[in-house]
């Protein structure tokens, strides 16, 4: 089904019915605009608007899906040609909207996530988080970390969101657990920081699944856990 030689198609006969492209919308109850739309092969006309359509510009239906005036000789082989190329057409337009909408879907769901998660954070780090319970020590994080909150007694655990990805974000831990000071308690490596008089208990990543956002958990103690 060529849908560009159907679109000059209806142009033709309308002109030759000396219609304008607004009289015609009205006779079918559409706007003019899809008139144009289907002349210039951007869209065809619903198959609900076959019939009245052939009815204003004289035509058949065999006439329509194939572009152009046909002989009674050829009528039922281009008949069985034009239903295959109008169901063919018709699944090739399913496809691509499905596609389409998958895309959105998907985007959509990318920018609720990220709207979400700047709802509920109340603040924007830059590229350190201050440790309320350590005597206000900072903490590097990487760039573009929503706090999310904030829990616990003797070790507290704060939740930041990100919009970076674990594999990055491991690579920055990494960096910077190894320029503080390892220790062992309970069997667990720890990491005290001398300077500051604090020890990271765990600082780690964790892919939330949704979307592209991930939430890190730094859990840590002031002074030294050994001597606490």
């Amino acid at each position: 089904m060529n849908q560009e030689k159907i679109g000059k198609f209806i142009a033709e006969r309308r002109k030759e019915k000396n219609l304008t492209q607004e009289q015609l919308a009205e006779k079918l109850g559409v706007s003019s605009k899809s008139i144009s739309r289907w002349e210039n092969a951007k869209t065809m006309p619903d198959i609900s608007l076959f019939e009245p359509l052939c009815n204003e510009l004289d035509i058949s239906f065999n006439e329509l899906l194939t572009g152009e005036k046909l002989n009674n000789n050829n009528s039922e082989f281009l008949s069985k040609e034009a239903l295959i190329g109008y169901e063919r057409y018709i699944k090739r337009k399913s496809k691509i909207k499905i596609a389409f909408l998958s895309v959105i879907t998907f985007l959509a769901i990318i920018l609720s996530s990220m709207i979400i998660t700047l709802a509920f954070n109340k603040t924007f780090f830059g590229t350190t988080c201050s440790l309320d319970f350590a005597d206000g020590a900072n903490v590097p994080v990487p760039r573009f970390s929503y706090y999310r909150r904030s829990s616990g007694m003797e070790k507290h655990t704060i939740q930041l969101k990100t919009l970076k990805q674990p594999d990055e974000i491991n690579v920055f831990i990494d960096r910077y657990l190894s320029s503080l000071q390892k220790i062992e308690h309970n069997g667990k490596t720890c990491y005290y920081n001398q300077n500051d008089d604090f020890t990271i208990v765990q600082y780690r990543v964790n892919n939330d699944g949704i979307g592209f956002i991930n939430t890190i958990y730094i859990t840590y103690c002031d002074r030294n856990i050994n001597k606490n």
